[in-house]
């Protein structure tokens, strides 16, 4: 059995790889709506809207294009970033990846005095969360 390894995985942000990315989380949900009726004895549900959000910690490192380009769209102004999450790499052909459009919702800053500066991002995917293959 294959199994993907967390070194293996690779964080764009457009074409950009994000140089210092400690570890990324995707979250995708599907909305549901309770359609039982009067008179039934187990409750019924039907889908409506998916939705996804992420996270990702990396150490911060200002000469990345990707970290740089995640700083600018935290500055507002309804700015988003395509995101690509390959989970297990990037061999072409072979490796299975997610991809779409995420709003930064928050940027935390952590260090310590004996530590390195570390950030950890919130995102909002707006639109539809994509599988392709590596190309």
């Amino acid at each position: 059995m294959a199994i993907a390894k967390g070194y293996e995985a690779v964080l764009k942000i457009g074409t950009n790889t994000v140089g210092q990315c400690s570890s990324f989380t995707i979250n995708k949900n599907l909305e549901t709506v309770d359609t039982s009726t009067i008179g039934v004895t187990s409750k019924q549900f039907v889908s409506t809207l998916d939705s996804w959000n992420g996270s990702m910690d990396l150490f911060f490192d200002i000469g990345d294009t990707a970290t740089a380009e995640l700083l600018a769209a935290c500055t507002g102004g309804g700015v988003t970033v395509a995101c690509n999450f390959y989970v297990e790499g990037t061999a072409a052909g072979v490796d299975k990846y997610y991809y779409g459009d995420a709003f930064v919702t928050s940027l935390d800053w952590n260090t310590t005095a004996a530590g390195v500066l570390e950030a950890s991002v919130s995102l909002q995917g707006t639109g539809t969360l994509s599988e392709g293959t590596a190309a």
